[in-house]
């Protein structure tokens, strides 16, 4: 793990390595690791990442708790326009101090150093909409041809007409 990295906190310099039920909170902004995306809209490599986040010491590791906040750029799935959209992103994750190794899902605490960045990608990824629209867009392609039809003035289908023809009849007696 790199220590260098923006994303790696030193959990002993909080004093919350091995007592739990300490915490602490941090709010930091770093740099958008690269691939922070779906196909069509992400966080592009070096924008702001907002972390607001809460540590928390319990006998299994340190919970981390909060939010991340970014902006996604990317196009619209229908027109393919350029859009932004803000993120708000929760995260919820354990990182724990006796990883299992045939445990994939766990997220190791390494020498008294976390390293945020694949907890922030799975928030941040997992709340990218994998069909981006632009505001007041319900994702309905509208189209007309020729003259407006009104709600107020359906217009009758004559291939319906015999059976329409039938129904009267049937409310007539």
């Amino acid at each position: 793990m790199e220590r260098s990295s923006e994303f790696v906190i030193d959990v002993r310099k909080l004093g919350l390595a091995g007592s739990p039920g300490s915490w602490e909170s941090i709010a930091t902004t770093v740099r958008a690791p690269e691939d922070l995306r779906v196909e069509l809209i992400g966080v592009p490599q070096g924008d702001p990442v907002e972390l607001d986040l809460r540590l928390e010491s319990v006998v299994e590791g340190i919970f981390v708790s909060g939010t991340v906040r970014a902006t996604a750029k990317g196009q619209d799935a229908r027109t393919l326009d350029d859009l932004e959209m803000p993120l708000d992103a929760a995260i919820e994750e354990l990182f724990v101090y006796e990883a299992d190794p045939q445990d994939e899902e766990s997220r190791p605490v390494q020498a008294g150093l976390l390293d945020l960045e694949p907890a922030v990608r799975d928030a941040v990824v997992m709340s990218l909409p994998f069909r981006p629209l632009k505001d007041g867009d319900d994702g309905e392609f509208h189209y007309t041809l020729g003259e407006d039809i009104t709600e107020d003035e359906p217009e009758e289908d004559p291939r319906w007409a015999a059976l329409k023809s039938v129904l009267n009849e049937e409310k007539e007696s």
